[in-house]
């Protein structure tokens, strides 16, 4: 990143982002770096690469369907925002420039957010519009009266100019106080506050974020995975666009953070930026021996960072590598910075958030009120750059934010914290009763509000405390119940229907009355502290307990309980007793024995002694065969799992099909059972096949498999052929087709590590490994011989179900070469795992289950869906 210093020009075509391009607007700059960079790549998303010029022509088609909207309002574009609800990718960058240079502020939507909340966001803004695409035009739907969808115009006019889309941006003037981005966050009232944001803040924030600290200046690859909702998101994406940095989108939230390695040396990322969390995932899976590679700056912000967390992160970036925990708010964008590289240790405990950044100026406002340079307080910000306020509600702006006689503006935040002598900050908490859970904000009143609502709940009061075993801050919601108590479960479901998963209580404690004072108020030091477990926690450790996991948290309505756990001190009660042994007993899993009923939740309250209590020491003949479903007089479906996985992972797709016929799961031999593994895709097809005839010695067929287990359910129905049996359907989920061309090849740092991966796929099945490591060899010896197969084309028919949002969507489509006689090639929302889970499984169950009554669903090429709408 240092390449730059020394000189103003950057490449051909701009200059560095200085502190005087906060005096302007965004959008001359913005044109100005895409026309430099109009050959070279400025964002990507892994199914979309946008060059300077794309990103013009694509931001320029988002204004002109803005403007055709609002052609005939009066109205100053200013007063009537309008709101952009895509994924994380390139095409809701391009929309967030083009609803900028349309004069319109523009409200981001967190598509994860249920619609109910989105809808509240939309009409406190005023927004009549929502900027969408084609996945998600139905939400869109219901949160604005109009949804448009620019992509489906792409190229159109004379805007497939870029130098034309460049113009037409730069149509209207901008002042430096014009609002360019609402961003909103949680009322305590269960109202949600906006917080407009005007040019002029912006462009300092990105000089702050690219200059002035450096942390990605022109030239940088940034690895952006933080939601572009929230402003800790909206200040990478803008800034990269303006300082020159390519933005390459990684969504945490819908590709697994087990990815991200190898992501960020797929793009030849310098710079990541992750929230804490994030960064935890990242470290658990790399292992204490992994590295992160060719990074030079990592970004962290949103919570509270412990330097044994810290140090772990510094030892897999290296030395090299700058870490910068930061300190902002929606408010005020960034605060301060706490950095450390080289040889700096990482302090003990809770780490500092740092100093001031440049143009602003800390101080804490002490008991008394008076404003102190040291001291421990109500932290304040001082900066002439200070240009927030709240959209549409001048008497909450009086309340935090105040003008000074010398143009610089005043704000106080909520939080409290210890200013030393050098000027560092350290927080300790917040002044209200907000807490921060996975790094974002939450008002507890906003939950307050839903359950008061409730006719079974007479007062609710929910607060933030920290977990003893872990140090983060949960929810814990005081329910005084109407009458007869409710499941804690079902608090629990009432809020997750209606708010972001974040936001759901992780205890539900159940009082006769909310403790309080004398005088009548509420004496929060006087509630009880909820139940808690002391057990280590863990996570499951075969693919059992992995199922058994499952039923608990739907169960209990939870999230990464630990398998030590207890049933009851998480919330169950006789009532979710009874719900989990009759889940467990619907699996239909080989060996479980649920007789003595919740007699052994109370006996085996945990994940771990339950798994183990419920399963008898009967061995079963046919390991590799698990009964998904066994109802119906049909011919059976027969699906195999896919590398590493356990078939009982299938049983949701299984229970959503049609009914009248049994689903039988097929799995690979020694991943449940005693046995060596079988070392080809014909090999295991074999013995899958000698297992389909035991239970249906004739044909026709029905064979499924998921993703490996699509090549191996290919290779059955060849078997079967010629056999001379008939097979009536191949159903293939989201599998590579067999060329292996078309599959990723793993990437290693070394000869060392590549021979070391070479010793333990070996091992497969020969060698014990403790915990998950079983199945992940297995999973990795499924791909190792995916990547071997081969196999003559197919003449039966087909149905190729394709994971439309994973990232090798394109590779796993290209299934024609392979397949001579009837097929259709079906994409379908999700990604490649989340098609087999909700929402995303009810798809996959429909298309299947037509296919198994003869009902076909009318197949469009994507071309004949985009007409349609």
């Amino acid at each position: 990143m240092g390449e730059h210093a020394g000189t103003d020009v950057v490449g051909a075509g701009f200059t560095r982002f200085s502190e005087e391009h906060a005096q302007g607007q965004l959008l001359p700059r913005i044109v100005d770096v895409a026309l430099a960079r109009a050959d070279e790549f400025v964002v990507a998303d892994p199914g979309t690469r946008l060059t300077g010029a794309g990103l013009l022509q694509r931001a320029a088609l988002v204004r002109e369907a803005v403007l055709a909207h609002h052609r005939a309002d009066d109205r100053d574009p200013q007063e009537v925002p309008v709101a952009v609800l895509r994924g994380h990718d390139a095409g809701a960058v391009a929309a967030v420039v083009g609803v900028v240079a349309s004069g319109h502020p523009v409200v981001v939507l967190d598509p994860t957010t249920p619609a109910v909340r989105l809808r509240h966001y939309v009409d406190a803004a005023g927004a009549t519009l929502v900027v969408s695409d084609a996945e998600r035009r139905a939400t869109a739907a219901e949160v604005a009266g109009t949804v448009v969808d620019p992509d489906s115009h792409v190229g159109a006019g004379d805007l497939s100019d870029h130098l034309a889309a460049a113009s037409a941006l730069l149509t209207r003037t901008a002042a430096p106080d014009d609002v360019a981005v609402i961003v909103y966050t949680s009322g305590s009232t269960g109202k949600p506050k906006g917080v407009a944001c005007d040019h002029r803040s912006i462009l300092h924030d990105t000089w702050v974020n690219s200059e002035a600290t450096g942390a990605y200046p022109a030239g940088s690859v940034v690895a952006h995975l933080l939601p572009m909702a929230f402003s800790a998101g909206t200040t990478p994406t803008l800034a990269g666009l303006l300082a020159g940095s390519r933005l390459e989108l990684f969504d945490p939230r819908r590709r697994s953070v087990t990815e991200l390695p190898a992501f960020l040396r797929e793009v030849g990322a310098d710079v990541l930026l992750a929230s804490p969390a994030i960064l935890r995932g990242v470290v658990t899976t790399l292992g204490p021996q992994g590295r992160l590679t060719g990074l030079g700056t990592v970004t962290m912000a949103g919570e509270t960072v412990h330097g044994a967390e810290l140090s772990a992160v510094r030892r897999a970036v290296g030395p090299d590598c700058v870490l910068r925990n930061r300190y902002g708010s929606t408010e005020t964008w960034l605060m301060t910075e706490y950095a450390i590289s080289g040889d700096d240790e990482a302090p003990e405990g809770a780490t500092p958030v740092g100093w001031a950044v440049p143009g602003a100026r800390l101080q804490v406002e002490l008991e008394d009120g008076t404003l102190a340079d040291t001291g421990t307080g109500r932290v304040v910000l001082t900066s002439r750059w200070l240009g927030g306020r709240y959209w549409k509600n001048p008497e909450k702006t009086a309340e935090v934010f105040a003008d000074n006689p010398d143009g610089s503006r005043t704000f106080r935040t909520s939080d409290v914290g210890t200013l030393g002598p050098d000027g560092c900050l350290r927080l300790l908490g917040r002044s209200d009763h907000s807490v921060k859970i996975r790094g974002l904000l939450v008002e507890p009143g906003e939950i307050d509000a839903l359950l008061f609502a409730q006719p079974d709940v007479r007062e609710a009061l929910v607060v933030g405390r920290p977990n003893p075993r872990t140090g983060r801050t949960g929810l814990v919601a005081y329910v005084v119940p109407e009458g007869s108590r409710p499941q804690a479960s079902a608090v629990r479901a009432v809020v997750r229907e209606n708010l972001p998963s974040h936001m759901v209580p992780e205890h539900v404690v159940f009082l006769d009355a909310l403790p309080r004072t004398e005088r009548g108020k509420l004496d929060r030091s006087q509630l009880p502290e909820p139940p808690r477990s002391s057990a280590p926690y863990e996570v499951p450790r075969s693919s059992w307990e992995e199922v058994v996991h499952e039923q608990f948290c739907a169960v209990l309505e939870l999230e990464g309980i630990s398998i030590f756990d207890d049933f009851f001190e998480l919330g169950g009660d006789s009532l979710a007793a009874e719900a989990l042994v009759s889940r467990i007993e619907s699996l239909g899993a080989d060996g479980v024995n649920t007789t003595g009923g919740t007699s052994i939740v109370a006996a085996a309250p945990t994940v771990a002694s339950f798994a183990v209590a419920v399963r008898s020491q009967t061995r079963s003949a046919r390991p590799t065969l698990v009964p998904l479903r066994t109802e119906g007089e049909g011919r059976p479906l027969f699906l195999v799992a896919g590398a590493g996985g356990a078939a009982l992972a299938l049983r949701t797709l299984a229970q959503r099909l049609v009914p009248g016929f049994p689903v039988l799961g097929l799995q690979a031999n020694g991943l449940e059972n005693r046995a060596l593994p079988d070392w080809s895709v014909e090999r295991m097809a074999r013995r899958h096949v000698a297992t389909v005839r035991e239970q249906q010695p004739q044909g026709p067929y029905r064979l499924a498999g998921h993703s490996l287990g699509g090549l191996i359910a290919l290779e059955m129905a060849h078997q079967l052929r010629r056999a001379g049996q008939e097979v009536e359907l191949l159903a293939v989920l989201d599998s590579f087709p067999p060329n292996p061309a078309l599959v990723p090849v793993p990437q290693y740092p070394g000869l060392q590590a590549k021979a070391k991966e070479a010793l333990s796929l070996a091992l497969t099945g020969i060698k014990a490994h403790p915990g998950l490591g079983h199945y992940v060899r297995f999973f990795r010896q499924g791909n190792f011989l995916q990547r071997r197969y081969t196999t003559d084309v197919y003449p039966g028919r087909t149905l190729v179900v394709v994971a439309a949002d994973d990232v090798d969507a394109s590779a796993r489509r290209q299934w024609e070469p392979h397949l001579s006689g009837s097929f259709d090639i079906v994409p379908v929302p999700g990604e490649h795992m989340s098609i087999l889970r909700d929402p995303r499984v009810d798809a996959v169950a429909e298309q299947l289950s037509r296919e198994m009554t003869g009902e076909r669903l009318e197949v469009r090429s994507p071309s004949e869906e985009l007409a349609g709408h």
